[in-house]
Formats: C-alpha cells, structure tokens, sequence
C-alpha cells in the first residue's frame, strides 16, 4: 500500500504539472474559428451566444497595444470577452496584435530600442516589446497562436508583387503598413524573444497573408538592410504560418468546388515557400476566410455557394496541412453594398435584442459539422470505393461510429444549384442521412444495398448505424472530455491516499 501511494502521488504530481503548462495548442484535427467584429451596442461577452449558436469553436481576436495601455491588460478578461466565448466552447486562441487600435498600420519609433535590460527584464522604452510581455503573461492559458499585424502584405497595386521576387518590400508599397520588410521582421524578433521568454509553447506567425512572395521576404531578409547572417532573417522568429484567402479573389468561377480548388492552390504555394526555405510550420491556420451569401454589383454570392463552401473546407483544409480557418464575419452590415457586408453567419443585428439575432440558413450547415464531425477526424482507410465519377467522399471516424460526408463535385458546373444530381448505392442494410440543416432520413436497401441522391450539398452519412437525433446535443469537446476525466482521476487519487 505504501509503494502505491508513493507512486500515486508521483501521478498525481505529474497531472499537477501538465495542468500548469500554458499555451500548448491542444485542439482537436480541425476547428472553425470567427472573426466576430463589431457592432455598437453588443459587448464582446453578448457575442458568446451567437457563436455558440452558429458552432463557432475558436476565435481570432485584436489586440491593440493602445487598447490595453488605456483599459488595462486584463480587460478582456474583467469583461466576459473570454469567459462568454469559452462558455461558448471555445478554445485555442488566436491574437492579432497590433500597436495601434484606430490604426493597425501604425509602428512605434522606439522598436529599436534595445529588447532586453541588461538585467534580463523586458526594456520597457520598447514600447512594443513591453506590451508583448503584458499579453503574453496575461492571455498564455487562453491564447496560443499570436500573429503580428494584420494583412501587411496588403498593396493597393498588385503589380507591386512580383519585383519581391529579388528586392525587399518598401513602406510605399505596404499600403496597411507603416514600414518595409526590415521593419517587419524586427517586430517579429520582438514578438519571438519576448513572447517565447514568457510562454515557450505558444506560437508566433505572420498577420494573415496573401501573397507568397512577401513570406519569401520575411524569410530572406533580417531586421535591417545590413543583416547577412541567415540565423537573423525573419524565418527564425516564425514557427506558424497563417493566411487569408477570399475565393471571391482567388477564382473567376462561382461554384464551392472552384472555390475549394483556389483555396489548395494558395496554401500550396505559400507551402512552396516554406519547403524552399526547409521551413517546418508547427501549425497552419486561414485567420479570414468568407463567401458573400447575396451577390451585388462586382460580385456574385448565395446561400448555397457560402453553406457548400463551409460544409467541404474543413475536409480540403486538413488534407493540406490547416487545422483552423476563421470565418469572415459574424454579423451582416445592411449599410453596407460590398461583399464583406454579407458575409456574415447571422443577418445584421445592430438594432435588435440580444435573443433576437437570426442566424443565417446557410450557416446552419456549420452547426451541423460541428454536430457530427467535431469529434472525428479524417480516416482514409474508411473511405468508400467504386463510386461514380464525379462524386467526391470523405469519411470521418472516432471509436464509436463512422460519419461519411459525400456530395458530387460542382467544379464543371456554373453554380452548385446548377450541378447535377448523381444516384448512388452503397453496400449497408440502412443508412442514416442527414441533411446540412441535421434532418434526418432513414434509408432502407434493397438487396443489401442502399440508394442515395446526392447533390452538390454535402450529406452526413452513417451505414448501418442510427447516428445522433437531430435533437442532440454536438459531441463535448475533446478538451472538455480530458478536463473532466482528470479531475475524476484526481479524486480518485486522494481518496486513495486519504484511505
């Protein structure tokens, strides 16, 4: 007995240990996060709910600099902004940080200062070192994945682009920037040292970019133009990729499938760049992500285009390395007239109460993801043969069940309402189909055999196996799940030491 204590209380140390560490990214294969914004009226902490409603599971939040001097570094804390959002069942953070927050272009002067005293606390002279040692010690249990700016590739003149090829990107370029590239890559070693001094398990990646060229310049130049020493270019103060990608830009088509399809070229080529550079990203994340669901004048949008295209990201984005994509945006803008203005997941809900924001149709299919898919992961070895061209399956498995998410691929088609409908049988005595809004379709077979329609819409299919009501609750969390059973352990533990 006296062996078994002793050896419990080991356990029991090392459970204390784990539970201590900070910022390790402990999220499951995939998760969709929000970009929420802001509308006037709604406090951070009334926004939990709405995500929670729409099965957001993450969030990408701004962390002006200037916003924490005024309010103090624990405001988002002191307002429910993460209390709501992880009662919502959230997790995995991720930060954008910017200096200041009426301007995310702006750079202090004083990131020249020298980072470190010489007794090895943060110079607070640096401003922006400063306030990156307040975050991080702050916000490391809640927030893993920090990127630095927001969009500092952005130009207004695209043609701009391909001279980064061999030259350096300059402040008369970066339109949403006020520097170069020096300039960048010293925030980034700002960024690196102070924020891996505090929480060596956290992440620091570039703000969200779309061209893979200016990452080809982060990782080639250092934080000044007399910087030669490879082991001081901007690859060395990285350990994240993070992009954007609006397939509005990325595809003259207007089907979900295209758009998929541009979705794998830009990450492909970002990931051509990092392959030049032996660059090993520890995480892959898309920070802005959207699909207008109404066109207007220059644009083409629907609810059928925005609900497919969300239903089939999460299955393209694990295949080619993303484990999260943060939708672009919670809330429509009614005065507004261009595509972002109705990208949201819920109609405009500026002037209503807080219980009367209707969330959109098409974003019903995120709930119905995050219902049968959030606790699976990807299994090719499940994965159905013999099916008929055209029709594109992806199966998803956890010890209990399997769940396949089947549609036919509207590539060659105009839109997905135009795609054609395809007839297939699989081999089951019942099948379980549920549709993106969760209603569920028993399907007998005939002769072993089961005969589905399948639409450019994706199904959740289970063969014979009832698969969850349509009432259910979505699965808990992986995390929650581990949470739970450890505190359990921990009881067990003391009552056995205690006996």
């Amino acid at each position: 007995m006296k062996n078994l204590k002793i050896l419990l209380l080991i356990l029991l140390l090392f459970i204390n240990i784990v539970l201590s560490e900070s910022g390790t990214y402990n999220g499951p294969q995939y998760l969709n996060g929000i970009n929420a914004g802001y509308k006037s009226g709604w406090s951070n902490s009334d926004l939990g709910p709405l995500m929670l409603e729409a099965g957001i599971r993450s969030q990408r939040m701004k962390f002006p600099c200037s916003f924490f001097k005024q309010w103090g570094y624990k405001i988002l804390y002191d307002n429910d902004s993460f209390g709501s959002s992880k009662r919502a069942g959230q997790s995995n953070f991720t930060a954008f940080i910017t200096f200041d927050h009426n301007d995310d272009s702006a750079v202090p002067s004083s990131i020249y200062q020298p980072i470190w005293l010489d007794n090895g606390k943060v110079n607070q002279a640096n401003e922006f070192a400063y306030c990156i040692s307040q975050i991080v010690s702050t916000y490391k249990n809640d927030v893993k994945i920090y990127e630095i700016y927001n969009e500092p590739d952005w130009v207004s003149d695209w043609n701009v682009v391909s001279t980064w090829a061999t030259n350096p990107p300059t402040n008369d370029q970066l339109a949403r920037f006020q520097g170069d590239i020096f300039t960048y890559v010293r925030l980034l070693r700002i960024s690196w040292e102070v924020a891996k001094s505090i929480d060596p398990t956290c992440f620091i990646t570039v703000g969200g970019l779309g061209y893979p060229l200016f990452l080809d310049a982060v990782f080639r130049y250092g934080e000044n133009s007399s910087v030669t020493d490879p082991s001081l270019f901007g690859k060395n103060y990285i350990d994240a990729i993070s992009t954007h990608f609006y397939p509005m830009y990325g595809s003259s088509k207007t089907n979900s499938d295209a758009y998929l399809s541009a979705y794998i070229n830009l990450q492909n080529s970002f990931r051509k760049v990092t392959n030049k550079y032996n660059f090993n990203s520890s995480i892959w994340i898309v920070t802005e992500t959207g699909v207008a669901t109404k066109s207007g004048t220059g644009y083409y949008g629907s609810s059928a285009l925005a609900r497919n295209y969300f239903l089939k990201l999460p299955s393209i984005s694990t295949l080619v390395g993303v484990c999260q994509n943060h939708i672009f945006i919670l809330g429509d803008t009614n005065s507004g007239t261009d595509a972002f203005s109705n990208m949201g997941l819920f109609n405009d809900y500026q002037t209503l109460a807080k219980d009367k924001a209707v969330l959109k149709d098409s974003s019903k299919s995120l709930v119905t993801w995050d219902h049968h898919l959030f606790d699976k992961t990807l299994d090719s070895s499940k994965s159905l043969k013999g099916l008929p061209s055209g029709v594109i399956v992806y199966a998803y498995s956890n010890p209990s069940s399997t769940c396949y998410l089947i549609w036919v691929n509207s590539t060659n088609f105009k839109t997905d309402e135009e795609t054609t409908q395809i007839d297939i049988e699989l081999d089951a005595d019942f099948a379980s189909v549920y549709n993106y809004q969760n209603i569920k379709q028993t399907i007998s077979s005939s002769n072993n055999k089961v005969k589905l329609t399948i639409d450019s819409t994706p199904q959740f299919v289970y063969l014979d196996y009832q698969g969850p009501d349509s009432g259910e609750n979505p699965s808990n969390s992986p995390i929650i799940t581990f949470g739970f059973n450890l505190i359990i352990l921990i009881i067990f533990i003391n009552i056995i030491l205690f006996i």
